[in-house]
């Protein structure tokens, strides 16, 4: 893992990106070792068979003093992993989190939603979890997410009741790139969107 990390600070000081390493839960422990990593902006450990004992090891380090990024696609993190999550000590400086296909369902995707330290938040992306109408609610509802440029809910388990809170959230303003493609979405959801008063920044 030491090599890996050079390699790929070789490329610049800020980022680590380890994207399909497969570095599994030890890599992690391996990762959250290293010195190197105090100055990282950037941090992608998308496709690495991780799973909620690495995520929680990973989101309880206290090294990572200046990331912004994270992207984590394509693991395993699941419910019990997010919750450590809201506790990581990096959280406040979060701009982009990437959690898409990590077998998170609706209560780990509370867990975001209730959370008070995303106000740095821009990008969120929950595709292909499984989090449900709940999570974008309580989102919407969440002044802590007012700086969101752009949200996926692609194939999230939405319906009208969360296109409705989404189409009137004064929260989501900001908004510019919106997915929720591949959800329970009918005439009246789009007839909610079409009527909004409030996403009006949308671009795609």
């Amino acid at each position: 893992i030491n090599r890996l990390i050079d390699d790929s600070l070789s490329d610049g000081n800020d980022s680590i990106e380890l994207k399909g390493k497969f570095i599994g839960d030890e890599g992690v422990e391996a990762l959250i070792r290293s010195e190197k990593i105090a100055e990282i902006e950037d941090l992608d450990l998308s496709r690495n068979s991780i799973t909620w004992k690495g995520a929680v090891q990973l989101f309880q380090c206290n090294k990572f003093k200046k990331l912004k990024r994270l992207y984590l696609k394509d693991n395993n993190i699941a419910d019990k992993g997010v919750r450590a999550l809201t506790e990581s000590p990096f959280l406040d400086g979060l701009s982009v989190l990437d959690i898409c296909f990590n077998n998170i369902e609706v209560s780990g995707g509370l867990v975001i939603a209730n959370c008070q330290r995303f106000s740095q938040l821009q990008i969120l992306n929950f595709q292909e979890n499984q989090v449900g109408d709940k999570t974008l609610i309580t989102i919407a509802k969440n002044p802590n997410f007012g700086n969101l440029r752009k949200l996926n809910f692609y194939r999230t388990g939405i319906s009208y009741e969360g296109i409705k809170m989404l189409a009137k959230s004064k929260v989501f303003k900001k908004i510019k790139h919106l997915n929720i493609g591949r959800n329970y979405l009918h005439p009246d959801s789009a007839k909610a969107l079409a009527e909004t008063k409030t996403l009006v920044n949308i671009e795609t």
